[in-house]
């Protein structure tokens, strides 16, 4: 994700059990591409993705997956 705004909804893409949970951006950190998220974590822009693109969790035998629609 490259256009990270305060107040955004967005989904967890990548991780392991994670994958699916939703939050809003509550703080950004530009110089090491981050974003702080209302479940209370710091996460890297590339493991979020925003709510507004279709998107599906399917669940696997591990973890779930996040798929692009």
């Amino acid at each position: 994700m490259t256009n990270v705004e305060i107040g955004q909804e967005v989904v967890r893409s990548k991780g392991d059990y994670v994958v699916g949970r939703v939050g809003k951006v509550i703080a950004i950190d530009t110089e090491k591409q981050r974003a702080q998220v209302s479940w209370g974590s710091w996460v890297k822009f590339d493991v979020i993705e925003p709510t507004s693109i279709p998107y599906e969790i399917v669940e696997t035998k591990r973890f779930p997956k996040y798929i692009r629609k």
